[in-house]
C-alpha cells in the first residue's frame, strides 16, 4: 500500500492560511465601513482598532502560508508563535466587535 505524500497535507494548510488572510480582508473593510459611518467617535477608534489587528491577522496568515510553500516537505516550523499571535488578534476583533455592538444597542436604546 502506498502512503499519502504528507506534503499534500502542508498545501492543505497553506490554502487554509490563505482563506484566512481572505476572510479577515473581507471583514477588514466591514469595519472600515463601520469607521467611516459612525457618528460615535468611540465606535470608530474600535474600528480602527478592529482593522489593526485583522491587517496582523492578515500578514500571519500570509507569512504562514508563504512558509509552508516555500520549504521542503518536512522541513516546516511548528508554527506556534504564528497560532499564538493569530489566536491573540482573533480575540481582541471579537472583543472589540462585542463593544461596538454593546455601544450601537446603548445609543439606539438612549435614542428612543
Amino acid at each position: 500500500m502506498i502512503s499519502p505524500e504528507t506534503g499534500l497535507a502542508a498545501e492543505r494548510t497553506a490554502l487554509a492560511w490563505r482563506r484566512t488572510a481572505i476572510g479577515c480582508m473581507a471583514n477588514l473593510l466591514l469595519f472600515i465601513r463601520v469607521a467611516f459611518t459612525s457618528e460615535y467617535w468611540p465606535v470608530t477608534v474600535l474600528a480602527f482598532v478592529a482593522m489593526v489587528a485583522l491587517a496582523v491577522v492578515t500578514v500571519i496568515a500570509v507569512q504562514r502560508s508563504a512558509v509552508l510553500h516555500s520549504h521542503r516537505k518536512g522541513d516546516w516550523s511548528n508554527g506556534k508563535r504564528s497560532i499564538t499571535a493569530f489566536a491573540v488578534a482573533i480575540s481582541a476583533v471579537v472583543a472589540t466587535a462585542l463593544v461596538i455592538a454593546v455601544a450601537y444597542s446603548i445609543s439606539s436604546i438612549s435614542v428612543t
